[in-house]
């Protein structure tokens, strides 16, 4: 069995498929080929002069019979054990299909208790007419048919019963797909919705803190004014770029890349917040944690440039040596007195939530030297990798 797979059944053979597909000419071909075993051979015994109509009678009824063998195993074989014991015929072939039949359609547990009824009844018509001479004779003949018989029956039964738990096991396998389709669905509407979250929210703030600065300084430095309103345009038609992407991934189900982090923090520098970056090891290359980071960093950038107090430094430490990943943002705009309102925490929660579909958690708080955002991810394996 290969690893994450389960057993599969093979195709049937043509020969099986054909018989599947036609039941009823099986049937038609398993009970003529009685009658020859039966009547037709006691036919070219006797010659048409003296037949025993009596024994040709039991033949074909006990051939016949066969017709509801998948239906009411128990009743033919208690017409075929009959007909043997009643005229002391050798119903060889109607008696192996009948206990095939009971072995396949019903159980095991059955056909024993139909093997021994059987063979008991049948023994005793032997000893009756031949005497125990004939019981060795009856037994080894009697014997291998039924074993067989049964064996061949219990073999089909088992396999119909695998391939049946293989169906089951199918049927709960496209179920659970099902619903693990319709939660992914969910879980990516909420990506979707933390997307918009950080396109708008995080988008607006930075260009209200330009538009600001440029208003500011718009008589004593116009040429940086200048600059922070083209900052600002270019920031806007990033953010229609990201809203256009974002609509693309909802119509095309094309992959969410992650945004530049150096074009973020260049964009947060040039809104005026002082940032340092720390770098330790090579990024990951999964884009799902590439995107984890650049979120991280654009949430954690974007309440310090909101909420700190003339901050002197914004430290960006990224440490991709280690196992987890950690990023930390951490700012020395809050001194001692009380931490300003930080809103609705929803880029927070957000971020939270990205963190933990790779296993990560975030801590975000108040420190002796400032406001930090602590951020921890697992590195990826194959199951998690994108």
């Amino acid at each position: 069995m290969l690893a994450g797979r389960p057993d599969v059944e093979p195709a049937p053979g043509a020969s099986r498929a054909f018989w599947a597909r036609h039941p009823r000419l099986g049937t038609g071909v398993v009970v003529g080929f009685c009658l020859v075993a039966g009547a037709g051979v006691d036919l070219l015994r006797w010659g048409p002069g003296q037949p025993d109509w009596w024994l040709l009678a039991a033949d074909t009824i006990a051939a016949l019979s066969l017709i509801w063998r998948r239906r009411e195993p128990w009743a033919v074989l208690a017409v075929v054990v009959a007909g043997d014991a009643l005229t002391g015929g050798v119903m060889v072939a109607p008696y192996a299909v009948a206990m095939y039949s009971l072995a396949a359609h019903r159980s095991l547990h059955s056909a024993t208790v139909g093997t021994v009824g059987s063979l008991a009844v049948l023994g005793a018509e032997t000893i009756h007419r031949s005497g125990r001479d004939g019981l060795g004779w009856f037994l080894f003949f009697y014997g291998v048919t039924v074993v067989a018989s049964v064996l061949i029956g219990a073999n089909v039964a088992a396999r119909r019963r695998y391939v049946g738990a293989l169906l089951d096991r199918a049927a709960r396998l496209a179920r659970e797909k099902e619903q693990e389709g319709l939660l992914a669905a969910a879980r990516e509407r909420a990506r979707i919705a933390h997307d918009l979250h950080d396109i708008v929210a995080h988008n607006l703030t930075i260009m209200v803190r330009l538009a600001d600065g440029a208003t500011a300084v718009a008589d004593s430095d116009p040429q940086r004014s200048r600059r922070a309103v083209q900052r600002a345009a270019d920031l806007g038609r990033e953010a229609m770029k990201d809203m256009r992407r974002l609509l693309g991934v909802l119509h095309d189900g094309s992959p969410d890349v992650p945004g530049d982090l150096e074009t973020l923090i260049e964009t947060f520098r040039i809104a005026g917040l002082p940032v340092t970056v720390r770098r330790h090891g090579p990024g990951p290359r999964s884009l799902g944690l590439q995107r984890v980071v650049f979120r991280s960093v654009q949430e954690a950038l974007t309440n310090a440039l909101r909420y700190a107090e003339e901050p002197t430094e914004v430290l960006v430490d990224l440490d991709y040596s280690g196992d987890p990943i950690r990023i930390t943002v951490l700012d020395d705009g809050h001194g001692a007195g009380p931490a300003p309102s930080v809103g609705s925490e929803q880029g927070l929660n957000a971020l939270r939530e990205r963190a933990a579909l790779y296993g990560g958690t975030v801590e975000a708080g108040r420190e002796a030297s400032g406001w930090a955002v602590r951020v921890t991810l697992p590195h990826p394996t194959e199951e998690t990798d994108d």
